[in-house]
């Protein structure tokens, strides 16, 4: 595991030593217990938690709206099941070029049962969109001017 994907228990440990610890003015208990509840949702879906959700938790007037989006979007989807919303997500990470967002989707769509075919054809729809959009773009400038 890297230092920038702590799990739940390296990070206490951590904290209780103070590699972690910064101040976090303004917190207040329920808030502070709300985050506590949240990253915890987050690692055992992940069995991580990430970076940005945790570097976002020492601020929880920004982690706060953003775990729920997460938590509607990415934990509890409706519509999608969860091999198909992480192969979007993979193909997403793709398009981005995001290298920690494919470690951590790649990794959970293959626990929610996705083929390497199935990986492999989510990053290179990613890709491809990724590609056409940048051509999209020139090909219009080329013809604008």
């Amino acid at each position: 595991m890297t230092e920038t994907h702590l799990n739940l228990e390296d990070r206490y440990a951590a904290e209780e030593v103070g590699e972690l610890s910064k101040p976090r003015s303004g917190k207040t208990a329920s808030e502070e217990k709300e985050v506590q509840r949240r990253l915890k949702e987050i690692e055992k879906v992940f069995g991580e938690v990430p970076f940005v959700p945790k570097m976002l938790s020492e601020h929880p007037d920004m982690f706060l709206p953003y775990a729920e989006m997460s938590d509607r979007v990415m934990l509890k989807p409706r519509f999608m099941d969860r091999k198909s919303l992480e192969l979007a997500a993979v193909a997403a990470g793709s398009a981005l070029a995001s290298e920690h967002c494919l470690a951590v989707h790649i990794r959970q769509a293959r626990t929610d049962g996705a083929s390497e075919g199935e990986l492999m054809e989510a990053i290179m729809v990613g890709a491809f969109m990724a590609s056409t959009r940048s051509q999209s773009v020139a090909l219009r400038k080329l013809k604008e001017l």
